[in-house]
């Protein structure tokens, strides 16, 4: 992995620049290995590994509103590297036990949101060929990864029997953040981040995906979720009707 380091990302809190990474990779990769496996065997992480520096990222609206930013992690490019190896076998476990959802589409290999468009496609041709009646509606999560409760998040890899150690890795990996917002070269305090997943991080997309995976029933991809029935009869509205107050309880 180090050989595939993007030598232009910028460094996280702990200061060590990819490019530095990058040119001693023959002479670091057995002490990182050794740092890396006590990681996962004692499951804790170093304190720069779990600190972030965040750049605010304009999305839309007013600029002088901070609620119109994304906040972005620029996290250890050390940790990036030790996600990665844990971000393959969780999705090797999931794969290898078909626990995804067959309508999660995007973060995955093989399942783009292309492929999805192309699958509501078929099936809203055929729903009208037989003479049915569409009806969607498009949701959006707001705030989706900053939103997500910690606890849930470990209680539902729990359920889908995750090594052990994996997920007392990624406990430590969510529950012992902190982050400083760095504006103009100036930077806050640190402060407790008490939910959410970190965006900018390798295991964030995974781990999104895992907490929403028993949406299953009616996730398309991501976080957007459009809701498709074939309606035969008007009766059938209905149904919509319970299915987004059954969304809105769940968010």
């Amino acid at each position: 992995m180090l050989e595939k380091l993007n030598v232009s990302k910028s460094p996280g809190p702990d200061g060590l620049h990819p490019r530095i990474l990058y040119e001693t990779r023959s002479k670091i990769t057995n002490p990182l290995k050794l740092i890396f496996d006590a990681s996962l065997k004692l499951k804790e992480l170093p304190h720069d590994w779990v600190n972030a520096n965040i750049s605010a990222v304009y999305k839309k609206g007013k600029m002088s509103e901070l609620c119109n930013y994304r906040p972005i992690s620029l996290t250890s490019i050390l940790c990036k590297i030790m996600e990665q190896f844990i971000r393959d076998y969780i999705i090797q476990h999931f794969l290898h036990n078909d626990l995804f959802s067959k309508n999660q589409f995007g973060f995955l290999k093989g399942r783009s949101t292309m492929l999805q468009l192309l699958q509501i496609m078929m099936e809203r041709t055929a729903a009208l060929e037989n003479g049915g009646q569409i009806n969607t509606i498009y949701t959006d999560f707001e705030k989706a990864f900053d939103k997500v409760p910690h606890h849930f998040l470990l209680k539902k890899l729990q359920s889908y029997n995750l090594n052990v150690n994996v997920i007392q890795w990624i406990r430590s990996f969510l529950c012992y953040r902190k982050q400083r917002v760095k504006i103009n070269g100036c930077y806050s305090e640190l402060t407790d981040v008490i939910s959410g997943i970190p965006q900018g991080t390798i295991l964030g997309p995974i781990l999104f995906i895992i907490y929403i995976n028993n949406l299953e029933a009616y996730l398309k991809f991501a976080n957007n979720l459009p809701i498709s029935t074939f309606l035969q009869m008007m009766q059938s509205c209905l149904s919509m009707s319970s299915v987004t107050k059954t969304i809105k309880l769940y968010s």
